[in-house]
């Protein structure tokens, strides 16, 4: 018996089928064990070196690699005898060709929801498909969504992770869930190049790994080496960069044994369905005596504890969207001020005239950097709220939240423009002329009166000479007064920019917080309504069973019985897939 058929004989059980998350999770799993390709994902944090690990095991660079950029979408790569690539972009379901060469560029720059590109790569022969994902922070990355959806179709795993430290308890979590969606996992350290320690660091995860439970096999490469070892032919460099043992793993393990590790994931699969339907069966069978309503009891107080949850976690979404949204304009704002404040002590002290240029490069700098470090709190914090509300809700709602879709402010930042320049010319030759023969011609007049009372000329030495030195003050003074006005020109400009900048990023994180709102929502919503129909159907067995007769009751005992029994074998079949070679 394949797989297929015992996941098809699975669906057919009337008491799988009750439980329309399960059904589902067997309906994916069927599909991908149908699909011939054999997909290869690689996850793991950021920085990690995953891209870098897929490029050198291509012999091409196909995805973003560089200290500045991450892969933003997963990137899906494929057998091809020529090559290609295209995107899909949000809102749409084809696919748009785009050069090879640009590919790197559209992964990184976060507006596509996947990648595809087809390589002729020995390597992909045979079917296999390589999944580069966007990097994860344990289970609460923006980018942990697009992960797990490409782990669930995925027939091996590669999680990535440096040789510089040993494994972190954030990277030991995701593994150990991981695992839970598909068995086959190898565990990669990357960077062997930079790490002197590497050796003690691949023994110590080693001990980790075996005593968190985890029967992960762990190789340990180096990027670098290998692309120098394509570059000279040389097998010793290759041999050294570690690369033959996680080729040698995709030939052997993955492509060679890859009906075996399809049987491995469905038995998996199977099994943790059938014991959680036999759960629940196991507990109708034990509230059939009819001396006892501890089932009722218990289905009745389950029912009661979802209402109130349901009750508490709509008041935490509501509350704590209202204290994210206030607390991410006060965070704006606060930014800005500080940057305002810089503004006016430098414009204190310098003229806006000479140094307006200068200034508007690090304004628009300081500023993006401000909106972007807001935009970046406010996913972590939106991840925070949502994994609050979720841990209201039963292990398996917790490890399944919704892509929240947070829309980078960067077109903002673009609709924006760079700061407009006032009128900060200084006065002219001519105006200045005009002002020291003005301050001049006063000085002249009024000390050539005082001398001509003592018989001296109305221009004489002392009132020429008087009115040189108050000409030079009133130039000095029209020329301060000039600064002054220019600088608070200046500050009146900037602070309007900044006034318009505060208003279109709070509106637009406004919008966006209100959609996350209306995502939540809606996923906890359905989170809320598949409980209660469990709990109701619960319920009312148990009703119907404390008043049934005798016979009626024993007829439900035979019923469940037997459905037990049925996924008992069904559970020796699955368990029989994972060791038919």
């Amino acid at each position: 018996m394949t797989a297929l058929d015992v996941i098809d004989e699975a669906l057919r059980q009337p008491a799988i089928g009750r439980r329309r998350d399960l059904t589902s999770r067997l309906s994916r799993l069927r599909g991908r064990l149908a699909d011939p390709a054999i997909r290869v994902v690689v996850v793991g944090g950021l920085k990690q070196g995953k891209s870098h690990l897929v490029n050198a095991l291509l012999g091409t660079s196909v995805c973003p690699v560089a200290d500045d950029v991450a892969s933003a979408a997963p990137a899906v790569i494929r057998h091809a005898d020529q090559s290609w690539a295209a995107v899909v972009r949000p809102g749409q379901q084809r696919l748009d060709p785009v050069d090879l060469d640009r590919i790197a560029e559209e992964i990184s720059g976060g507006q596509v929801v996947r990648a595809e590109i087809g390589v002729p790569r020995a390597v992909l022969s045979g079917g296999l498909v390589i999944v580069d994902t966007p990097g994860v922070d344990g289970l609460r990355s923006e980018h942990t969504s697009r992960t797990l959806a490409e782990l669930a179709e995925a027939d091996a795993v590669l999680a990535v992770t440096d040789s510089l430290t040993e494994l972190s308890p954030a990277e030991l979590q995701f593994l150990r869930f991981a695992t839970t969606i598909c068995p086959n996992v190898l565990g990669v350290l990357t960077k062997t190049d930079m790490s002197p320690r590497w050796r003690s660091h691949l023994e110590r995860n080693r001990m980790l790994l075996a005593e968190a439970g985890l029967a992960i096999p762990l190789v340990a490469v180096s990027s670098v080496l290998r692309e120098r070892a394509l570059l000279t032919s040389s097998q010793d460099v290759n041999a050294e960069s570690g690369f033959p043992a996680l080729v040698g793993y995709l030939e052997n393990t993955v492509k060679a044994q890859a009906g075996l590790l399809a049987r491995r994931s469905a038995s998996e699969a199977i099994l943790a369905v059938t014991e959680q339907v036999s759960l629940g069966l196991r507990a109708e069978l034990s509230t059939q005596d009819p001396t006892s309503l501890a089932g009722l009891e218990d289905a009745q107080r389950a029912a009661e504890l979802l209402r109130r949850q349901s009750s508490r976690w709509q008041n935490m979404l509501m509350d704590g969207m209202a204290d994210l949204m206030s607390d991410v304009d006060h965070d704006l704002r606060e930014r800005t001020r500080i940057i305002l404040r810089h503004t006016d002590q430098a414009f204190d002290k310098a003229d806006p005239a000479k140094t307006w240029e200068q200034f508007c490069d690090w304004l628009a700098d300081k500023l993006t950097d401000a909106v972007l470090r807001n935009y970046d709190w406010t996913v972590e914090r939106t991840h925070w709220l949502a994994q609050r509300i979720a841990e209201q809700f039963d292990e398996e709602s917790r490890g399944t939240l919704p892509d929240l879709g947070l829309r980078d402010p960067a077109r903002v930042l673009e609709k924006m423009g760079g700061l407009l320049t006032p009128d900060l010319a200084p006065p002219g030759i001519a105006n200045k002329v005009i002002t020291g023969l003005r301050g001049s011609y006063s000085g002249m007049l009024m000390f050539g009166l005082l001398t001509s009372l003592m018989g001296m000329p109305l221009v004489n030495f002392v009132s020429v000479g008087a009115g040189a030195v108050m000409g030079a003050k009133t130039l000095k003074e029209e020329r301060d007064a000039q600064l002054k006005r220019r600088q608070a020109v200046a500050k009146t400009a900037v602070q309007r920019h900044v006034d318009e900048l505060v208003f279109q990023v709070g509106k637009h994180s406004r919008d966006a917080l209100r959609q996350v709102q209306r995502r939540l929502r809606e996923h906890f919503t359905e989170q809320a309504e598949q409980l209660q129909d469990a709990l109701s159907d619960s319920i009312r067995r148990a009703r119907e069973l404390a008043n049934a007769d005798i016979v009626a009751r024993n007829q439900r005992n035979q019923s469940i019985t037997e459905e037990i029994n049925t996924l008992v074998a069904l559970r020796q079949r699955a368990q029989a897939l994972a060791i038919t070679q």
